[in-house]
């Protein structure tokens, strides 16, 4: 894997290239010349996405994970009815720089909200489920292949299936 000094070293040695072409007059000097600086920008590119997939692999899953006291579990408990050990929250880029200031409070109030979420997701499925059980039930055996189509639609709007 390439450092960010290897980048930088190679984005200098096309310097040298990039004022010459700018001053040549010579149409297939010109030609070998932009073949040459594409060559090494496409090396360049390869460079960084090496680096760059070296970066996202160290950054984890790109989730905030923070487990909960006993205190705060209990009243999480007390206040959703849903024992939560961990609290989860999605994007460690926005969490992570925030967790040294944030309050007990605000994590047993992410956590209820969390909860919350997943209760509120878990009902709407629920439903849906219950909507197409009707609809299926109503639409009989043999359906239109438009009616299909909307149920499958239905399906993939609110299931993500």
């Amino acid at each position: 894997m390439a450092s960010v000094e290897d980048i930088e070293r190679k984005q200098k040695s096309m310097q040298p290239l990039l004022e010459q072409i700018a001053r040549e007059t010579d149409a297939d000097r010109v030609q070998e010349l932009g073949k040459q600086i594409a060559q090494m920008a496409q090396e360049l590119g390869q460079m960084a996405a090496g680096l760059e997939r070296a970066y996202a692999q160290s950054q984890g899953s790109g989730e905030t994970r923070i487990v909960l006291t006993k205190e705060q579990r209990e009243r999480v408990a007390e206040a959703t009815g849903v024992a939560l050990d961990t609290l989860v929250l999605q994007g460690a880029e926005t969490w992570d720089p925030q967790m040294p200031r944030m309050s007990p409070a605000t994590v047993e109030r992410l956590a209820m909200a969390s909860v919350a979420d997943r209760k509120l997701k878990e009902e709407k499925r629920k439903a849906v489920k219950a909507i197409l059980i009707e609809l299926e039930a109503a639409v009989g055996d043999s359906p239109a292949p438009e009616t299909t189509a909307a149920i499958d639609q239905f399906k993939r709007d609110h299931l993500d299936e």
